[in-house]
């Protein structure tokens, strides 16, 4: 299996250092802070993606439900991009954490510029596991979804 390839040219950085309590829970001072991630776009890389979400969910004290929805909203918008894609493209997945939220676009230059259709099962899984969901086209026919999910204290 192949590597996924880094999009950046500076250094790694370390993972975060437990705080008091021993978690490694991303702090209210990490709001803000984007990952990105690209993929080949192959239904075989998905389940990084996926991974990715559900380790970030839980780092964010979400609930096992929610991180379960999480998860399986990328799949889900991993999987019609994957589909949709153009050759052997890449998908790209960025997650963006803020205080109230975990914002997930994913990306992929498909062949036809198409947005996923809105009367489709598949958008209907998406509109039922998370919060919000958005799609657009943009110049050379890649396609977005984005995805949100609130966190449940931040409607408290």
């Amino acid at each position: 299996m192949a590597v996924p390839e880094r999009t950046s040219s500076e250094p790694a950085a370390a993972p975060p250092a437990p705080d008091a309590a021993g978690s490694n829970s991303l702090a209210p001072d990490d709001a803000g802070s984007d990952i990105e991630l690209t993929l080949p776009a192959d239904p075989v890389h998905v389940p990084v993606a996926r991974a990715l979400a559900a380790d970030l969910a839980v780092r964010l004290d979400y609930d096992l439900d929610e991180v379960s929805d999480l998860r399986m909203a990328v799949d889900e918008a991993c999987a019609e991009l994957v589909a949709k894609a153009a050759g052997p493209g890449r998908l790209r997945c960025v997650f963006q954490v803020d205080e109230d939220a975990l914002r997930v676009t994913v990306s992929a230059s498909t062949k036809d510029g198409a947005t996923p259709g809105q009367n489709t099962f598949g958008w209907r899984v998406l509109t039922a596991l998370v919060d919000e969901v958005t799609a657009w086209a943009s110049g050379d026919n890649i396609v977005h979804i984005k995805l949100v999910k609130y966190r449940l204290e931040a409607h408290a």
